[in-house]
């Protein structure tokens, strides 16, 4: 709550000292910060994902592989 007070006052004191004028441009910086910050987030979780499943899938082939190796080999009858 203490971030968006600071923010809040941040932002009426350039508008008050410029009008909207200069609030415009400071409001598209933040704008333009968060959606930085979410690209980002995104972009990590993405890459997260993508190595756990990809792990998910190398211990599937691996106990694949395991089952195969226990298996005896079938005789010809």
């Amino acid at each position: 709550m203490t971030k968006f007070l600071h923010f809040y006052w941040k932002i009426t004191a350039v508008a008050a000292r410029g009008g909207m004028e200069t609030l415009r441009p400071a409001l598209q910086r933040v704008y333009m910060t968060r959606a930085s910050a979410y690209r980002d987030a995104l972009k990590s979780f993405i890459e997260g994902y993508q190595e756990g499943v990809q792990q998910v899938m190398e211990k599937k082939e691996d106990s694949k592989t395991q089952e195969d190796a226990d298996v005896p080999p079938k005789k010809p009858t």
